[in-house]
């Protein structure tokens, strides 16, 4: 991938010596606001918090975004789904080899995960958690046309032949996005799992999809 990491987080225009305050630019305030998302979800983060994080006063935050909706609809434009697109992607370079192309999601997504730290703790939160701001948000944008889609399309490769029969296709995506997603959003933060690597989280994703769990 191309993408220039961004595990640190966001830098903050802070208050300098002297009490001047720093102009914030628009590309930082969605920095933070993605970060404070990710870490508390979307519905418990105001645009006061948003501006508290970053420094600035409320009425600078509201000289690039109007309302808390604008800022939503500019970072699901410009961050959330370029990386959606990019998974995406994956299956139009592989529409006839199904386990090809779920092999390579699963490397993709560890690598926006591992590019992008708000990426999956946001996804794991937003799309297939509890507090379905986002999933509302992309849900009005698309509707059911894709879903409805990707189901047609695994039934269509189970049967070919080419997926396992027992797989229900409804589960397929959750199933491998929690594969990879989950580790990623929890070694932040649980020290069990500080020794996790990406390659590790691959590796094992690989391993279940591929072989299963008996020995």
């Amino acid at each position: 991938m191309s993408a220039q990491k961004d595990n640190s987080e966001p830098r903050r225009p802070g208050r300098p010596r002297g009490g001047k305050r720093v102009t914030a630019s628009r590309e930082q305030l969605l920095d933070i606001a993605l970060h404070l998302f990710s870490r508390q979800g979307i519905a418990n983060t105001s645009l006061n918090a948003i501006a508290k994080e970053a420094g600035v006063t409320p009425a600078m935050l509201h000289y690039y975004f109007n309302s808390r909706e604008q800022l939503l609809d500019a970072m699901i434009e410009e961050r959330f789904l370029p990386l959606r697109s990019k998974i995406g992607a994956v299956f139009a370079e592989y529409p006839d080899s199904p386990v090809k192309a779920l092999t390579q999601m699963v490397q993709a997504l560890a690598d926006l995960a591992g590019q992008h730290h708000w990426f999956a703790p946001l996804w794991m939160q937003e799309v297939i958690g509890e507090m379905p701001v986002l999933r509302t948000h992309l849900h009005a944008r698309f509707g059911d046309e894709k879903y409805q889609a990707t189901l047609t399309a695994i039934t269509r490769w189970q049967q070919e032949g080419k997926l396992n029969r027992e797989l229900a296709p409804e589960l397929l995506f959750t199933t491998l996005l929690s594969l990879v997603l989950v580790p990623f959003s929890r070694m932040r933060n649980d020290e069990r799992l500080k020794t996790l690597s990406p390659e590790i989280i691959v590796r094992h994703a690989l391993a279940v999809i591929g072989h299963g769990i008996g020995g």
